[in-house]
């Protein structure tokens, strides 16, 4: 190795150490760079990148690497397909791991791992057969029987992935991914006592302040910190929640979230601040945790809605009929986000939702994604501050989306949604019905089969020609 390339190593380890992430990646770019066919580098690069925040080019870098090709190595194939999974890239991680089969077709490690690449595709029936070879090779491996039982959650199987849990717990008791994946097959079912304990087994945020954590102690007389965590659409989903508090005795209730969303909630009454820079209370609560610790168990307190709102109204310019009603239209969710794969809606089927008539469509889509040029798909100035999006909300007449933040947000607002979802859906959705009691003004549009977006937009356009103007 050139003396370079080696000082290079050595500062990018000891700027990744001392938590010097920027730094870290910098060092390991150039490494990267003088040999660009060394996987483990572009893996460590990688690593670095996502400590750092950035999914993105975590993803990019892993994606050039197995373009790369020099990943013939099973080892190196399967630590490659290990970190392009985790990254958001299934279908090169199904690509390495299907390379490891094909050298070692009764290793159970790697006929598990391809098993679980083609769940993250959205194909957990082909992942099916692969995971039952692999566990009759190895029938007690815990890891293995966690990933039958995300495939059957997947196949829209809550008790046959449970019966694989309590064979995972039987193997590997207190496993906090276990309880976690027990969560999110209970939540499926519907908000309930025992899916909000076993919720508790996710990653908890701590606040760098001296509060103590709150387990549903009393509270009259003191301050809280509601804590940020996971994504904003969490954030307008669970903040319903925090009334609560107050009616407990609370005399302060501080929500930390995204900053982009801080003026949003302080114009809905909350006592907002960003992430990042709380301040000192009594208490502290994770967000997510507030079901759990008020004991709430299956009111999820859709009576309370609409509970955030805009500080004004943001009309949108009428681009052709006047009459006509006017929607916004998202079809993509934030690109960092490694379950968009099955989430996003397919582009190509935007022209079909655009041909329903007398609808006037508005982009309301961020990011590259929102890149297209569809005739009939009017174009306005999106800010990325969250109250200018409520108050472009508020002067329409209705939303049309996929599974992101802006579906949680205009129903908290009350705004008539129409949600188009995968198969088998996030948690929160359930597996059926057309409605969901945390919002009221919203209707599921829902994929019969797995990727079977054109019959969504089928049901749709039937749904929305069917509504009165």
């Amino acid at each position: 190795m050139p003396d370079a390339v080696s000082r290079w190593l050595e500062a990018g380890q000891q700027a990744l150490e001392a938590g010097r992430f920027p730094e870290a990646a910098t060092a390991f770019a150039l490494v990267r760079d003088a040999m660009p066919r060394d996987v483990s580098i572009a893996i460590a690069l990688a690593n670095v990148y996502r400590l750092a925040g950035d999914v993105l080019m975590a993803r990019a870098t892993l994606r050039a690497s197995h373009a790369s090709g020099a990943w013939v190595d099973p080892s190196i194939a399967f630590a490659l397909g290990a970190a392009l999974l985790e990254a958001g890239a299934p279908l090169e991680a199904a690509a390495c791991f299907k390379h490891v089969v094909s050298l070692m077709p009764h290793n159970p490690a790697a006929l598990g791992a391809l098993a679980g690449a083609m769940r993250t595709m959205g194909d957990p029936a082909a992942g099916w057969p692969l995971m039952h070879r692999a566990i009759t090779k190895a029938p007690a491996d815990p890891a293995l029987l966690l990933t039958a039982a995300q495939l059957r959650h997947d196949l829209g199987d809550p008790a046959g992935a449970m019966r694989w849990l309590d064979r995972a717990d039987a193997v590997r008791p207190n496993h906090a991914a276990t309880h976690l994946q027990r969560a999110y097959t209970l939540l499926l079912g519907g908000a309930s006592a025992a899916g909000w304990r076993a919720f508790e087994a996710r990653p908890l945020p701590t606040p760098a302040t001296t509060a103590r954590a709150w387990n549903s102690e009393p509270l009259q007389g003191a301050s809280i910190l509601v804590t940020a965590e996971q994504g904003v659409g969490d954030q307008f989903q669970f903040v319903r929640f925090v009334s609560h508090l107050v009616a407990r005795g609370a005399t302060r209730v501080v929500v930390e979230c995204h900053a982009d969303a801080v003026s949003l909630l302080m114009h809905s009454g909350l006592d907002a601040v960003a992430r990042g820079a709380p301040p000192e209370t009594d208490w502290h609560v994770p967000l997510l945790s507030l079901p759990h610790r008020l004991e709430l168990h299956d009111n999820v307190l859709g009576n309370r809605v609409p509970y955030l709102r805009a500080a004004g109204t943001r009309s949108v310019a009428p681009s052709g009929d006047r009459a006509a009603r006017r929607f916004g239209l998202v079809w993509a969710g934030n690109p960092s986000f490694v379950g968009r794969v099955t989430r996003d809606l397919d582009p190509a089927l935007l022209p079909v939702i655009v041909d329903i008539p007398g609808i006037e469509w508005v982009a309301l889509q961020h990011g590259d994604a929102g890149n297209v040029s569809i005739d009939r798909l009017q174009r306005i100035a999106l800010s990325p501050d969250w109250s200018a999006t409520a108050e472009t909300l508020a002067g329409l007449d209705g939303l049309v989306t996929t599974d992101t933040g802006i579906a949680h947000l205009a129903g908290a607002m009350g705004i008539p949604t129409w949600v188009m979802l995968q198969h088998v859906p996030d948690w929160r959705w359930g597996l059926h019905g057309t409605t969901t009691p945390w919002y009221p003004s919203m209707r599921l549009v829902r994929q019969s089969r797995p990727q079977d977006w054109l019959g969504v937009v089928d049901a749709l356009h039937h749904l929305l020609t069917e509504i009165p103007s």
